[in-house]
């Protein structure tokens, strides 16, 4: 006897509802996932470079101190990662120093590229490196194209 409530491939319907519900489901989960990935490395990023900004201005402390401020010239265009290795701060994903050549070869993290004189990151989840350049901010008051200290006006070092 067949019952009215249920006809026939009412139970085949009813399984492809669910296959499309969860597999709607499962990709709008991927989907977050990975919008969440790019997010926190973007932050991460951020981090990195707010690490490299206060061990600079520790940096400059020091030289400073010891009466060496002529010495943040070697700093303009530099490896800040070397400082951090210093204090400890490295972050995980730092690869170390290249000459150049195809990035798209290399593994995703933190480089600097000892030809171009910039630092660089590589993502994990993103497409996009992102280029930064480690920075002598100073009022070059004599035009003599360097720090000077006692002449110039230093306002900060830093990433940019």
């Amino acid at each position: 006897m067949r019952n009215i409530s249920f006809p026939p491939g009412s139970n085949n319907f009813r399984l492809l509802m669910i296959v499309v519900i969860v597999g709607a489901l499962w990709l709008f989960f991927f989907d977050y996932t990975s919008q969440i990935s790019i997010k926190t490395e973007r932050v991460s990023v951020q981090q990195t470079k707010n690490i490299i900004n206060s061990s600079m201005a520790v940096v400059f402390a020091t030289y400073a101190v010891n009466n060496q401020l002529d010495r943040l010239n070697e700093l303009d265009g530099g490896n800040p990662f070397i400082y951090l290795a210093e204090y400890n701060l490295l972050p995980g994903t730092y690869r170390g120093e290249i000459e150049g050549g195809d990035l798209a070869d290399i593994k995703p993290g933190w480089y600097y590229d000892k030809s171009q004189g910039n630092i660089f990151y590589k993502p994990y989840y993103d497409e996009a490196i992102l280029y930064f350049a480690l920075v002598l901010d100073y009022r070059d008051v004599d035009g003599s194209g360097k720090y000077e200290s006692g002449v110039d006006e230093y306002r900060r070092l830093l990433i940019k």
